[in-house]
């Protein structure tokens, strides 16, 4: 009884929290787009709150909606994640017009940073606003119910219930369908890109989108030529979002040195990842010895330098991050060491996708339950560091035969 009493409790506090934030979220997007200029149907709005890889998983789909919205005259605006923001700004300005960097994070908490986005946004004059986000987020999203563009267009999302997600809901014009099976994120944007063209082409019969294919600009592969001429070399990536995603610096340190001592002055061996990952790096370094010569370019490397660095890899073993989605658009044979709490959604990939092998590797206690067929997500996050150095190894051995 006294643990059902703190539960609700805490589920009215959680409540009361919320409906102060919405009433500040309203007050501030009410306020911020009080004045708005005429809306334009050739200007169209598209808002990507979400992390590098799903962006990468949504670039295809970004480029085929750009490419037709110019067909009708139209021009696009792509409010970004300031996180994968420089890679849209180098691999997308020809179809994108308008790039407008956002931290996120401090959009939803910051309400005078907030409100000077939203001014922006309302002095542009969108005619069409599209949230393609399938785990959309309230906080973000709350403001296009205050814009006076005539089309606004979500996916129905995750089916999410309660008053804001209503309220949210009846401020767009079309909510689009999505299915509540398991989509792999390439094949989620699919579903929304569909839904949108059968949107704005009513009377055409409902025909599958092209492909899209998964592949990275030209440039890319041009600047890898150059980094590869010195010679093949594997890059280990070993940073991730979330410390739970990581693979023990003691692991990667142990696969060093197996690498070495199988493949020796074949292979150079390359650390990558951001300016934060470079203490893991120094850790794997001073673990793996001084007779395991490891190159540490964690922070040496914008995304699209980081892109070329693994397009010109033999092979990447890297964490549940935006190296692995890098090297599988690349066409770069990869190795994925991952909780597969989100079996399906990210990894493994579809085979359908592939261009080069993509192995991912899961902990012993989600290995038992996938054999069981049991791809629902754990009550509990699955240890990691329990997949071991020479399993990862043997993995990777294959991947590197012929070579």
């Amino acid at each position: 009884m006294l643990g059902s009493l703190f539960a609700r409790l805490r589920q009215f506090s959680r409540q009361r929290r919320q409906a102060r934030q919405v009433a500040l979220l309203n007050q501030t997007d009410a306020a911020a787009l009080a004045s708005q200029a005429t809306p334009d149907p050739a200007r169209v709005l598209i808002v990507r709150n979400d992390s590098i890889g799903d962006y990468l998983l949504y670039r295809p789909w970004l480029r085929q909606l750009g490419a037709e919205a110019r067909g009708r005259g139209q021009r696009l605006t792509l409010l970004a994640n300031a996180l994968w923001a420089p890679l849209a700004q180098a691999w997308d300005a020809d179809l994108v017009e308008q790039l407008i960097p956002v931290d996120f994070g401090r959009f939803t908490t910051d309400y005078a940073y907030r409100a000077e986005i939203l001014m922006l946004i309302g002095r542009t004059g969108f005619g069409e606003v599209l949230y393609p986000v399938h785990v959309r987020e309230p906080a973000v999203e709350n403001f296009i119910r205050f814009l006076r563009a005539p089309v606004r267009v979500a996916s129905q999302g995750t089916h999410v219930l309660g008053s804001w997600v209503a309220q949210l809901n009846a401020g767009y014009t079309h909510l689009l369908p999505s299915t509540r099976a398991v989509l792999h994120e390439y094949y989620r944007n699919q579903e929304f890109f569909a839904h949108w063209q059968q949107l704005m082409h009513p009377a055409a019969a409902p025909t599958p989108p092209r492909a899209a294919p998964l592949l990275l600009p030209a440039t890319v592969p041009q600047a890898a030529a150059t980094l590869a001429a010195a010679g093949p070399y594997l890059v280990l990536f070993p940073g991730a979002s979330a410390r739970q995603k990581r693979w023990p610096t003691q692991r990667f340190a142990q696969l060093a040195r197996g690498l070495h001592a199988r493949y020796g002055p074949r292979y150079r061996l390359v650390l990558a990842g951001s300016p934060a990952d470079d203490a893991h790096a120094r850790r794997i370094m001073a673990l793996a010895g001084p007779g395991v010569p490891l190159d540490n370019r964690c922070g040496q490397t914008d995304l699209p330098g980081l892109a070329a660095l693994l397009a010109g890899a033999s092979l990447l073993i890297s964490n549940d991050t935006v190296a692995a989605h890098l090297a599988v658009q690349a066409g770069t044979p990869c190795l994925v060491v991952l909780m597969g709490e989100n079996y399906g959604k990210f990894f493994p990939y579809p085979p359908a996708l592939l261009r080069a092998p993509c192995r991912c590797l899961f902990p012993p206690s989600q290995e038992a339950r996938f054999a069981q067929g049991d791809f629902s997500p754990p009550a509990r996050d699955p240890a990691i560091g329990r997949i071991s150095p020479e399993k990862v190894l043997a993995e990777a051995i294959p991947l590197l035969t012929g070579q």
